[in-house]
């Protein structure tokens, strides 16, 4: 995958989360939602985990994920 589609797929999953509908995104929520698909999805979350633009909250039975503020 080019590294400009991973920066594409971090822009899908950045507007998701800074979209306003929902807080309470885990990951296999905001995967689903993207609709892309496992590896793509997570290279574009590391993406965004590297530009600090994501935080990650570790809950009892899942990952959560928000815009870094």
């Amino acid at each position: 995958m080019m590294k400009e589609q991973i920066g594409t797929n971090a822009g899908i999953i950045w507007k998701i989360l800074v979209a306003g509908e929902t807080t309470d995104f885990n990951v296999e929520k905001l995967k689903k939602v993207s609709h892309l698909k496992s590896p793509d999805f997570f290279m574009a979350l590391g993406w965004l985990a590297r530009e600090n633009k994501v935080k990650f909250l570790d809950g009892s039975k899942s990952v959560y994920i928000f815009p870094h503020e």
